[in-house]
C-alpha cells in the first residue's frame, strides 16, 4: 500500500515538473503548482484508511465509506416514503375531509443495487363506513399523482 502510494505520487511529481518546465511565464506555474499540490492531496486522501467506529442504530460496527452511503441511502428512502405517506394523508383530509386518526397510509417499494426507489403501490386503510363514498376519487388521485397501484380498504 504505501509502495503504491509512493509510485503515485513520483509519477505525478515527475509529470507536475515536465508540465512546469513547458509553462511559459511565472503567472501560469503558480496556477499549475497549486493544481498539482491539489493532486497530491487527493493521491494522499484516496490511501487513507475509512473504516471507523460509527453507530447506527444503537450497534457499533466497522464500516466502510461505501456502507455508510448504503445506509445513507436507505435512509433517504425511507424518510422520502414517510413524507409520501404523510402527504397523501393530507391531501386526503384536504380534499375529502378523512381524519388522519381514522386513516393509515402504507406505500410498498423496492430499492435496488444501483440505489433506485421503485413505488409497488399504495395501501390506505379508512376506518368507518362513512368513508366509502371517497374509495374511487382517492384511489384515482393517488394512483395519478405516483403513477402506482393504489388499494382502498375501508375497516368498520
Amino acid at each position: 500500500m504505501i509502495r503504491s502510494l509512493f509510485t503515485q505520487l513520483a509519477v505525478l511529481s515527475a509529470v507536475c515538473t515536465a508540465v512546469l518546465i513547458l509553462c511559459p511565464g511565472d503567472e501560469i506555474k503558480k496556477y499549475v503548482r497549486f493544481a498539482c499540490t491539489l493532486c497530491a492531496l487527493s493521491v494522499i486522501i484516496s490511501f487513507i484508511p475509512f473504516a471507523k467506529e460509527i453507530n447506527f442504530d444503537g450497534q457499533t460496527e466497522s464500516v466502510s465509506v461505501t456502507d455508510m452511503t448504503e445506509k445513507a441511502a436507505e435512509m433517504i428512502a425511507e424518510q422520502t416514503v414517510s413524507r409520501l405517506e404523510n402527504a397523501i394523508a393530507d391531501l386526503a383530509e384536504q380534499r375529502h375531509g378523512i381524519k388522519k386518526d381514522d386513516m393509515t397510509v402504507k406505500i410498498n417499494y423496492t430499492q435496488d443495487n444501483d440505489r433506485t426507489v421503485r413505488l409497488d403501490g399504495v395501501k390506505i386503510e379508512l376506518s368507518g363506513l362513512k368513508y366509502a363514498v371517497y374509495t374511487v376519487s382517492l384511489k384515482n388521485e393517488v394512483k395519478e399523482l405516483l403513477n402506482t397501484g393504489c388499494e382502498v380498504v375501508i375497516r368498520e
